[in-house]
C-alpha cells in the first residue's frame, strides 16, 4: 500500500519519481476534479525535468479532459515533448500520425454507419482506422500476448479454456499511449456513448485453428452475477461491442451470428459495432455469436466492450 504522507514528503523535497507516483495516486484516489488538477500540476513539472512518461501520461489526460481541458492538441504535444526527449516510444508514434500536426484524417473523419441487421443491431464502418493505425496496434499487442481466458463459475477464477483459444493483449483503460485513445475516441464518436463507458482495449490473435465458440457479450443475469455483480452494479451491463479488423490476409476467422444466419468478415481497418441490448433496453439474445475457426494464417482484431455508465480508468 502507498504511504502517500512518505510520498508527499519525498514530493516536496523535489524527487521527481516520487512526484510522478503522487500524481498518479492522486488521480486513482478519485477525489474529484482538484486533486485532478492538482496531479496534472505535479505532472507538468515533471515532464519539464525530461521524464518523457509523465509527457505520456499528460497526452493521456488531455484527450480523456482529467484535471486539464480535453483537447487533442495539448495531447499530441506532450508526444511531440516526449519525442523531442528522445522517447522511441513518442517518436514512433509520431511516424505514424504525422509530424505537422494532429487534427486532421482520420480522427476528425465523418463516421458513415452502414446497417447490416435490424436485430441484433448490427452495422459496419469501412476504413475505420487506416493500415498504419492497425499495424501499430499489433506491434505494441505483440509483446503483450497472453492465452485468453473466460469465467470458470466452479473454480470461480479466470481460466484457459477450448470456448476461447485466442491470445489477448489487455491494455489499462488509462493507456500512456496517445494512439490507443485518439481509437477510444473515435470508438466513441461511432457508438454515440462517452468516451468514460469504454472498457480497456483489447487485441486478440487467432492463429490456424483458433476461435471463439458462440457466446453473448452481455452479462447475464444470475450466471455471471457471482463474478461480474460488483461491476454490474457500478457499470452498467455491456450494451456495445465493437471489433476492429487489424489485417485481412487470412482465410476463415468469421464473425458470425448463427442465429440470424450471418457472417462477418472486414478489411484491415474496418469496424463491426453491434448491441448486446435492443433499442428498449432488453437484453438481445440474437446477439449470439461467434469468431469461426482460422483456416490459413493469423487474424488481428481489437475488441472494445462499453458499458451503461462510466467505467474506473483504476
Amino acid at each position: 500500500m502507498v504511504d502517500i504522507i512518505e510520498l508527499r514528503s519525498r514530493a516536496n523535497a523535489g524527487d521527481p519519481q516520487a512526484q510522478g507516483a503522487l500524481a498518479y495516486a492522486m488521480l486513482a484516489d478519485k477525489r474529484g476534479p482538484q486533486s485532478a488538477a492538482e496531479a496534472v500540476r505535479l505532472l507538468r513539472g515533471v515532464a519539464a525535468r525530461g521524464h518523457p512518461d509523465a509527457c505520456h501520461l499528460l497526452a493521456a489526460l488531455s484527450v480523456l479532459g482529467i484535471g486539464c481541458p480535453r483537447r487533442l492538441d495539448d495531447a499530441y504535444n506532450f508526444v511531440k515533448e516526449a519525442a523531442a526527449l528522445g522517447d522511441p516510444n513518442a517518436q514512433a508514434q509520431l511516424d505514424v500520425l504525422g509530424r505537422d500536426g494532429l487534427i486532421k484524417e482520420p480522427w476528425v473523419k465523418p463516421i458513415h454507419l452502414e446497417q447490416l441487421a435490424e436485430a441484433p443491431r448490427i452495422s459496419m464502418v469501412r476504413k475505420f482506422l487506416p493500415r498504419t493505425v492497425c499495424d501499430w496496434l499489433i506491434k505494441i499487442a505483440e509483446r503483450r500476448l497472453q492465452p485468453s481466458v473466460v469465467y470458470d463459475a466452479k473454480s470461480a477464477s479466470l481460466i484457459a479454456h477450448p470456448i476461447r483459444t485466442s491470445e489477448s493483449a489487455s491494455f489499462r483503460s488509462l493507456e500512456p499511449d496517445l494512439m490507443t485513445l485518439l481509437v477510444a475516441r473515435r470508438i466513441a464518436s461511432a457508438v454515440g456513448l462517452p468516451i468514460e463507458h469504454q472498457e480497456a482495449n483489447n487485441v486478440l490473435r487467432y492463429g490456424v485453428g483458433q476461435e471463439y465458440r458462440p457466446h453473448f457479450d452481455f452479462i447475464r443475469p444470475g450466471a455471471d452475477a457471482e463474478a461480474f455483480g460488483a461491476e454490474l452494479a457500478a457499470y452498467g451491463q455491456r450494451v456495445v461491442t465493437v471489433l476492429i479488423y487489424l489485417n485481412d490476409d487470412y482465410v476463415g476467422g468469421e464473425t458470425a451470428f448463427p442465429l440470424i444466419d450471418m457472417r462477418f468478415k472486414g478489411k484491415a481497418g474496418d469496424a463491426l459495432i453491434f448491441w448486446s441490448v435492443t433499442e428498449a433496453g432488453e437484453l438481445e439474445r440474437l446477439s449470439w455469436h461467434a469468431g469461426l475457426p482460422v483456416t490459413k494464417g493469423e487474424k488481428w482484431l481489437l475488441s472494445k466492450w462499453i458499458r451503461q455508465r462510466p467505467v474506473a480508468l483504476f
